[in-house]
């Protein structure tokens, strides 16, 4: 057997013809190079190639007749099908195929895929599978082990290899010196000609406060669980994606320069149980009557205008339940060289499965607390936005304390509250209560300010003076549209001399053919 397994083969492509739908189902992604045989012709490459095909036209069970009908077309493969008896073999195919041996084949099938592709670029996988291995006992041994292990093991495997190799020689070159005065005054002419400000956030006073979102930064937004994390995030990074917003006050759709690029990375919500959010908040329409499918026909014409304006953006999610800092960096450095991102938003920090076994291998098989494992976690990502200039702002729960405090700071991060060490800024959001309302009457009683419903306590942020202060906003959580009310301290008095900054960005040519939907 070289790094194939040809039972394997006839039981995966049996099935497919008695049930094509299999194809459809992500967890049984195939490609004609699973049924690639080195040294051999490409008969079992042409078989899913002619299943494949037939599937796609809705065919919802494929017999012998069908595929061999389908190759006639082709010469040079139909050719290759009759040579090796390719009737008589599918006939044995189906009769063999069961759907109870159809996970144990495509695992198989799927294993040897990987190995090859490894092989192929240079890896020595004899540490997985050697075929070279010809004493019975210990070829049984293999092949037992073979069958345990897991894709993701085997992947892990080699992703170890590759990290031991870039720790032994990618040396620390974070490392700077200088004399103070060193480019000190080519610093503050630079300031002149472009103040130090990053693009804008939601909200003029938060782009007073943070600086915008500046490249090199890490955010932290913690709250309790049903605040609104995610879809505040989300909201967030639409804002800097799209060049076309709908103006509820005004009634007419506005264009602004933003067409930032952007990844959102996703734990817990898949694509599409975000996107109700997103046209909500570029439309202006309601999330809950595009769920519920009750929109007035100027409505739909706004859903439809905010798919356009989606589809010009460079706004892509990553949906990864099952991740590690490893994973992480590699989905980001991918984002940037293909799509250019520079506006990242990781859903929120928590241990995974995954997490626990890199720290483990990274350890040497050590364990780690979690307050440990979390701060490397964080550490990770700041080292990211560092290295790769990058805008990076990410979320976590909160500890069972938040309950019973006015104030929030570090002291309610759940896990690990030296998260917030390495990081720029750090905030809390809080659902604004009865009590907070009482703090805040005298400033509400001019009727100048909506009344809020979310607050930020930030506790920590190095871009400005402002520190330890309150935000307090208005969220329309079915259009997730938010307002900035006013910024106080954090004993609620008004801030008065904070002026808000309005950051316009420089425009950017507009890519019509970004996205085809």
């Amino acid at each position: 057997m070289s790094l194939i397994d040809k039972r394997s083969i006839m039981q995966v492509l049996g099935n497919v013809m008695k049930k094509p739908s299999l194809l459809e189902e992500e967890r049984y992604r195939l490609t004609k190079e699973d049924f690639y045989v080195e040294g051999e012709s490409s008969f079992y490459m042409i078989i899913f190639a002619a299943i494949n095909n037939l599937k796609e036209q809705g065919i919802d069970e494929i017999d012998l007749l069908m595929v061999d009908s389908f190759l006639s077309s082709y010469e040079i493969q139909y050719k290759t099908f009759n040579d090796n008896d390719g009737i008589e073999y599918l006939h044995t195919a189906l009769e063999n195929a069961h759907i109870r041996n159809f996970d144990y084949s495509f695992t198989r099938l799927k294993k040897f895929s990987l190995l090859r592709e490894y092989e192929r670029q240079g890896f020595d996988i004899k540490g997985v599978y050697d075929d070279s291995v010809i004493n019975p006992v210990e070829k049984e041994k293999m092949v037992e082990e073979f069958d345990r292990i897991t894709i993701e093991e085997i992947i892990e495997i080699f992703e170890r290899k590759q990290l031991d190799i870039r720790n032994m020689f990618l040396t620390d070159n974070s490392k700077k010196t200088q004399h103070a005065a060193k480019g000190a005054k080519a610093l503050v002419e630079s300031y002149k000609a472009e103040p130090d400000f990053g693009v804008s956030l939601i909200g003029n006073l938060q782009n007073t406060i943070f600086r915008g979102a500046k490249l090199k930064t890490v955010t932290l937004r913690s709250a309790p669980q049903n605040t609104g994390k995610t879809r505040l995030a989300l909201a967030e990074a639409t804002d800097l994606a799209v060049d076309e917003i709908y103006d509820l006050k005004l009634g007419k759709w506005i264009e602004r320069n933003n067409l930032e690029d952007v990844l959102y990375i996703s734990t817990e919500m898949d694509a599409d149980l975000l996107q109700p959010t997103i046209l909500a908040y570029i439309s202006g329409v309601p999330e809950s009557s595009i769920k519920d499918g009750i929109c007035t026909d100027e409505e739909y014409e706004r859903v439809d205008k905010a798919i356009e304006v989606l589809g010009r953006s460079n706004l892509w999610i990553e949906y990864i339940p099952n991740f590690n800092t490893q994973l992480i960096e590699t989905v980001i450095k991918t984002h940037i060289v293909e799509n250019k991102t520079q506006y990242i938003f990781f859903d929120y920090i928590h241990i995974s499965v995954q997490i626990l076994e890199e720290m483990a291998n990274m350890s040497k098989g050590m364990s780690m607390r979690e307050d440990m494992v979390l701060y490397m976690f964080m550490f990770r990502l700041v080292e990211i936005a560092e290295r790769y200039n990058v805008f990076i702002s990410t979320s976590s729960q909160l500890n069972g304390e938040w309950k019973n405090v006015r104030d929030g700071d570090q002291n309610l991060l759940r896990g690990a509250k030296s998260l917030a060490d390495k990081i720029q800024k750090a905030m809390i959001a809080f659902e604004v209560t009865q009590k907070d309302l009482e703090s805040i009457e005298p400033i509400l009683r001019n009727g100048f300010y909506k009344t809020p419903n979310i607050v930020y306590h930030v506790y920590k942020n190095r871009m400005t003076k402002y520190k330890p202060v309150k935000i307090w906003l208005h969220v329309d959580y079915d259009t997730m549209r938010i307002d900035e009310c006013f910024v106080t301290k954090n004993d609620c008095t008004l801030i008065e001399d904070i002026e808000p900054t309005e950051i316009k960005s420089k425009p950017k040519q507009k890519d019509d053919t970004k996205f085809v939907f």
